[in-house]
């Protein structure tokens, strides 16, 4: 499951409503899921914070005095859709992002870094790319005993926004 947004103007736009931009293109690929056999042996709870069928939640949002924006959010991954309805995550991973206030000048750019992964137990988190500036992030989900695993991706850069819960297979 992969989202694309496009912000512009960025830096005008995205305090008053990326977060809810993302939450709906994130809501709206909940038709897409597994068959009840492929399901995730999750347990009653999914992880840290994220309530079942809650894909994102921020934890928080700044602007300091030179307007640049600093905000931390938890991003659904591993997701999962049973036939009934349900859906969820067996991991999440809370990413800190930087936006500065000279947001798509020459020499500035989007710094995003993994703030913290969890998992719910008999899952594991592997960072592949741990992000930076203008660079993506890469977690893979896993879970060796029944084999299925999942890629969570998030990219953020000055007109483009991608971000990839992924969806176990």
């Amino acid at each position: 499951m992969a989202y694309f947004l496009e912000f512009i103007p960025l830096r005008a736009f995205f305090k008053s409503s990326a977060t809810l931009l993302v939450s709906l293109s994130l809501l709206a690929g909940c038709g897409e899921g597994v068959s009840a056999s492929e399901a995730p042996e999750v347990g009653v709870s999914t992880a840290a914070l994220l309530g079942p069928g809650e894909h994102m939640r921020e934890v928080s949002s700044t602007t300091d005095a030179a307007g640049n924006q600093t905000f931390v959010t938890e991003y659904a991954a591993g997701i999962y859709n049973l036939p009934d309805g349900q859906s969820g995550s067996v991991a999440s991973v809370t990413i800190k992002t930087f936006i500065p206030a000279t947001g798509g000048t020459s020499g500035s750019c989007i710094t995003s870094t993994i703030e913290k992964l969890e998992a719910v137990p008999g899952w594991t988190t592997t960072v592949n790319r741990a992000g930076g500036c203008d660079r993506e992030i890469r977690v893979e989900v896993s879970n060796s005993s029944t084999r299925q695993e999942a890629d969570f991706s998030f990219l953020m850069i000055f007109g483009k926004t991608r971000i990839d819960s992924g969806l176990i297979r």
